[in-house]
């Protein structure tokens, strides 16, 4: 079973604590086969330009040199990737190029976090009055990305749902969407990028990953099958976080495979082992439940005997 996490944050991420060697550890661990380190940097976002400057001048550049470190450090029990989330790329093409240049990097992780003149959607309200509008400019800003297409993969697809779940009742329909969002899908399979399923929202909330399986669906229908896994872990509990989850999902729409970024090229990871997995684990789940209540059953009828 090869699980391939590539989504994740350490300590040189402002909203992450735990050192990036300690996530490697903790991978071990829990048998993840493939880490790739993916540390913020939002182009404009939650930085001011003070800050901006110090993630460029040293976060990113210290992210890089210490995954290059413990990939040679860890390399025959786990290989660790190097990569970086960028938010908001097109929101400053010269600080973009600038953050990518930082690095030899394996893996180009696409994401919004927030729209031009708002914040991040993380510190938004939301009512029936405003989310028809913040997400009609979300959906917009995420066709920019990937017009713009200096990436592999493109982050948690919808993310302003996970906030919107956790303060609202509010239950979102994306279908007066659907022609923005099938451009989106048509312009990643076009350019051959992949789309993530992050499943930091499954035990959240929300409730499902991101995106749902509606979109994964129609992702599949167009022509897409470039998909990685990413728990955007901050913490070693959260590594490959709900991973069956998403193999299920992905076995019940019909994908064989998913992926992961060495060098930007996509590595093939074939579904069939893990199919075989859930099974039989699910399986002897099943029997040893089975086996337990046949067993207060025997119980029961010798405490009447």
């Amino acid at each position: 079973m090869i699980i391939c996490d590539s989504h994740t944050h350490s300590s040189f991420s402002f909203d992450a604590e735990v050192p990036m060697e300690d996530m490697v550890k903790g991978a071990v661990k829990k048998n993840i086969n493939v880490i790739t380190f993916t540390d913020h940097c939002d182009v404009i976002g939650i930085y001011d330009e003070k800050k901006f400057e110090s993630v460029l001048e040293e976060e990113i550049p210290k992210s890089v040199a210490e995954s290059k470190r413990l990939k040679e450090v860890y390399s025959d029990k786990i290989k660790v990737l190097t990569g970086v989330e960028l938010g908001e790329p097109t929101h400053s093409p010269e600080k973009t190029k600038v953050a990518l240049g930082l690095g030899d990097y394996d893996f180009i992780l696409a994401s919004t976090h927030e729209v031009r003149d708002r914040e991040d959607f993380y510190f938004l309200e939301y009512n029936e009055n405003n989310i028809d509008t913040l997400l009609t400019e979300y959906f917009n800003e995420q066709l920019e990305v990937v017009k713009w297409n200096g990436f592999d993969s493109l982050a948690h697809f919808d993310y302003p749902a996970r906030y919107i779940a956790e303060r609202t009742d509010i239950k979102l329909d994306y279908s007066k969407y659907n022609d923005v969002i099938d451009e989106i899908l048509s312009t990643l399979i076009k350019n051959n990028k992949a789309l993530e399923i992050n499943t930091s929202t499954i035990t959240k909330p929300l409730s499902r990953p991101m995106p749902d399986k509606n979109i994964l669906k129609r992702y599949k229908e167009l022509g897409g099958y470039l998909i990685t896994l990413g728990s955007d872990a901050h913490t070693v509990e959260a590594l490959s976080q709900d991973f069956d989850k998403a193999f299920k999902i992905l076995k019940e729409l019909g994908f064989t495979s998913y992926y992961y970024y060495e060098k930007h090229n996509p590595i093939k990871v074939d579904l069939l082992w893990h199919i075989i997995w859930i099974y039989v684990v699910n399986h002897l789940i099943l029997s040893k439940i089975k086996r337990k209540f046949m067993n207060l059953d025997f119980l029961t009828l010798k405490d009447k005997r």
